[in-house]
């Protein structure tokens, strides 16, 4: 074999490296498969004798690529005897996405010196601070108080010998900043934020995520190596049940995961975790003081207040005006002000205001 190529990173930077002609897992499992089905008769010759069998001819694959999506739909043994499965085949170079575990010690076993190459994410820098600095109240509307907890929070991921992750915990009432804060933060490292929305998994189906199941399964570990940043929003972190907490203990400690197929090392991460609570007395307990004091910050989010909202409000107005090409009248918009500033949260504010617009809208065209 000329090449063998490890990658550990996303789909997108992993295409960059891989030839434009070559045949993949899925493709060669298949025929592999089909080719074991088809029975040989061999039957004697006039002297009651046996022709010697030939050897099976491998079939020549110039370029074997391997993405990590295709482990979950070949049959595992396909993984678990990987070198056996390769013999089948007269390979020339071989490139492999994010490998589980058992075929990535398979294949160090069987070539000494595999190149491997791991995604080099965005790194926060002090000039990503300074931006920080100057825009974030024009983006993140009423949370003055939180700019310099952030920016005292990130600074250590500027320093050179800083390798481990920074794992921060936003809290307060939902849809005042938490997640519009961590999509800001990858929006200025101009990387999509790596999200997960953990009041979406069941007790079991979230126990296989966190901890490993079959290749045939997502896993936690799985999404990690083939995140496109550096970026990681873990959102409503406290959804999550307390007897799994102890998954993420070395990960924010020494930035390594490991689960039964998978694991991965988060260099320079920004971990941000978001909660509901709206007080620490109440977080510390629910999350229990082995998790929670893991944080290295945890900030808080305060309620909108009506100069906030006002802000808020005239932002969206403006942005739906120019979204409907329409201008409400001065006696509707002096009245949807009042209705706003009575709203929680941005997103009560954002539908406020784009229910009056339709409605206005509608209004004119049927009387029209």
């Amino acid at each position: 074999m000329n090449k063998v190529n490890i990658f550990y990173g996303s789909k997108s930077k992993f295409n960059d490296l891989i030839p434009s002609e070559y045949r993949s897992l899925s493709d060669l499992a298949y025929q592999f498969d089909n080719d074991s089905k088809n029975l040989k008769l061999i039957v004697p010759n006039n002297e009651r004798r046996y022709p010697k069998e030939e050897p099976k001819e491998k079939i020549n694959v110039k370029n074997f690529v391997i993405g990590s999506s295709e482990y979950a739909g070949v049959n595992e043994h396909v993984i678990t005897n990987f070198i056996n499965f390769l013999s089948k085949f007269e390979v020339q170079n071989l490139y492999v996405q994010n490998p589980p575990q058992q075929m990535y010690d398979q294949i160090i076993r069987l070539f000494s010196k595999p190149k491997i190459q791991y995604q080099e994410y965005k790194k926060l820098e002090l000039r990503h601070l300074k931006d920080i600095n100057s825009k974030y109240n024009d983006v993140i509307i009423g949370q003055e108080s939180v700019k310099s907890h952030l920016l005292q929070a990130l600074f250590p991921l500027t320093l050179k010998n800083r390798q481990k992750p920074i794992v921060l915990l936003f809290y307060g009432k939902s849809e005042v900043g938490k997640t519009e804060t961590a999509k800001y933060i990858s929006q200025i490292l101009k990387e999509p934020i790596f999200r997960k929305q953990f009041s979406m998994y069941q007790n079991t189906q979230f126990a296989t995520y966190l901890f490993g199941g079959t290749y045939q399964e997502t896993s936690f570990a799985k999404d990690l190596l083939d995140r496109e940043s550096n970026v990681l929003l873990l959102d409503e972190f406290d959804k999550a049940n307390p007897i799994f907490h102890s998954a993420f203990y070395q990960l924010f400690d020494e930035g390594i995961y490991e689960d039964r197929n998978y694991s991965l090392k988060l260099n320079k991460s920004i971990i941000i975790c978001t909660s509901n609570y709206t007080d620490l007395k109440d977080i510390e307990e629910n999350l229990g003081s082995a998790i929670y004091n893991r944080f290295d910050k945890i900030i808080k989010f305060s309620d909108l207040n009506k100069e906030a909202k006002k802000q808020i409000g005239a932002k969206e107005y403006s942005r739906l005006s120019q979204e409907f090409n329409y201008d409400l009248p001065e006696d509707i918009k002096i009245r949807l002000e009042e209705a706003y500033l009575k709203c929680d949260n941005v997103r009560q504010i954002h539908h406020t205001i784009e229910n009056t617009f339709s409605l206005c809208i509608i209004d004119n065209e049927m009387n029209n």
